[in-house]
């Protein structure tokens, strides 16, 4: 049976005062859940920003994110795209983690390259909710000022 997969990309701001070791939890722990209820993602952290794609079934994701907005170590949470996809974006991970932070300056500009190809070759039909978590990393990461702290 060839079934769907429902994928769902939200931003949200970190708390003030938030840590590496907080967020480091929220991984952990998310690591841990979506081993245990078949969900891949990505999380990306930087200047302050969360933006996370889920996939999985769509109920479980739909679960999961509710059960994410209600976390009070981040706010301000927008869904910023959900759909169903043919294949999963990130088929090994149970929850991929970058922090910006931790990278080195190549490893930013690698990163940066990824998301402006993904950009380039996702096609908008087909993949909208990809295309959308790969233009807010990319945003995200050239410093745009969508994503300046007021």
């Amino acid at each position: 049976m060839n079934h769907k997969i429902f994928q769902l990309t939200y931003r949200s701001r970190a708390s003030e005062g938030i840590g590496k070791e907080e967020i480091l939890e929220i991984v952990d722990e998310a690591v841990a859940y979506n081993n245990r209820h078949d969900i891949t993602g990505c999380l990306v952290f930087d200047q302050g920003y969360f933006i996370q794609i889920l996939e999985g079934e769509k109920e479980t994701v739909n679960q999961l994110y509710k059960k994410i907005a209600k976390d009070r170590r981040h706010f301000q949470f927008e869904i910023l795209s959900k759909g169903e996809a043919a294949t999963r974006l990130f088929k090994s991970w149970d929850m991929g983690y970058v922090s910006m932070e931790d990278l080195v300056v190549g490893e930013k500009e690698e990163l940066v390259k990824k998301a402006r190809m993904e950009l380039d070759t996702i096609s908008l039909k087909n993949d909208f909710t990809p295309k959308v978590f790969w233009y807010n990393v990319y945003t995200l990461l050239t410093d745009s000022k969508f994503y300046k702290k007021n």
